[in-house]
């Protein structure tokens, strides 16, 4: 009997262990070199079957699909009402990005911002995350960025790079709410590409402080990247700096960090 638990308690140790030395960022680039194959053939098989199953839909469910669609439509678009941006949150008063037609200030058809942000979480593993936005008119924008990983112990780096299509669902001159899609690459051995999606709403509470909350979500493979992040920045004009709480899921690996980084709005 003692034996058995003894090897039980070294077998447990064992895999202890080589989990630690195997580090987060190998473990989280297995899950997202994981094969989906077979379970999106699976689903697609089921679905099919459903499919063969109902030769139409009936005249109530279609109603509720138009009801349901045009519901939808309107809340991720909205009202197209037209807006301008200021030269920058803040510059004329109590305001955040958008501003009204008519006000009597300088204001911008076209907004870029550069921003860079570093973070850590512990003493073995940091990251950086530079990012560029680029809104060519004020209702549409692209967004580019480019996230890095860094393990201490083992030395192992992970890069995820993204390009999405932004909507700003809400334009008001205290709150800025946006979301988007586009695709996501993973390099450095996943190198692996996928759809990807986020929401985030920034409010501007009082000169010279606004508050962000970000959430993003890119599938590849079987598996996930999730970025969760809730952001204070202080603006000095077109500069700020922001600092906060990140939240990143790599499959199946967590990551709580702190970070803080700038931004700068030509």
């Amino acid at each position: 009997m003692k034996s058995k638990i003894t090897f039980a308690v070294a077998f447990l140790l064992f895999t202890y262990n080589f989990s630690q030395a195997q580090g987060k960022l190998n473990r989280a680039k297995e899950d997202l070199s994981g094969s989906s194959s077979n379970s999106n053939s699976s689903s697609r098989s089921s679905w099919s079957d459903d499919a063969d199953g109902n030769d139409g839909i009936g005249y109530f469910d279609s109603v509720f699909v138009e009801i349901a669609y045009q519901a939808t439509l309107g809340i991720l678009f909205g009202e197209m009402q037209p807006r301008y941006f200021f030269e920058y949150p803040y510059s004329d008063g109590l305001h955040g990005e958008y501003a009204f037609p008519g006000e009597d200030v300088p204001l911008k058809r076209s907004q870029l911002i550069i921003s860079n942000t570093f973070f850590a979480s512990g003493k073995e593993f940091y990251g950086n995350d530079l990012k560029l936005n680029f809104r060519f008119i004020p209702i549409f924008g692209v967004e580019a960025s480019h996230l890095h990983f860094f393990e201490q112990d083992p030395k192992v780096e992970l890069g995820v790079s993204s390009f999405m299509l932004n909507y700003y669902r809400v334009r008001e001159q205290n709150v800025t709410a946006y979301w988007g899609v586009g695709i996501t690459h993973v390099g450095n051995g996943v190198d692996d590409t996928g759809f990807a999606y986020q929401v985030g709403v920034d409010v501007y509470l009082n000169k010279p402080i606004s508050l962000g909350a970000s959430w993003k979500q890119s599938l590849i493979n079987d598996s996930s990247i999730d970025e969760f992040k809730l952001l204070a920045r202080y603006h000095m004009k077109r500069l700020s700096l922001h600092g906060g709480f990140h939240n990143y899921k790599l499959g199946s690996v967590s990551i709580n960090a702190m970070g803080f980084g700038v931004d700068y709005r030509f």
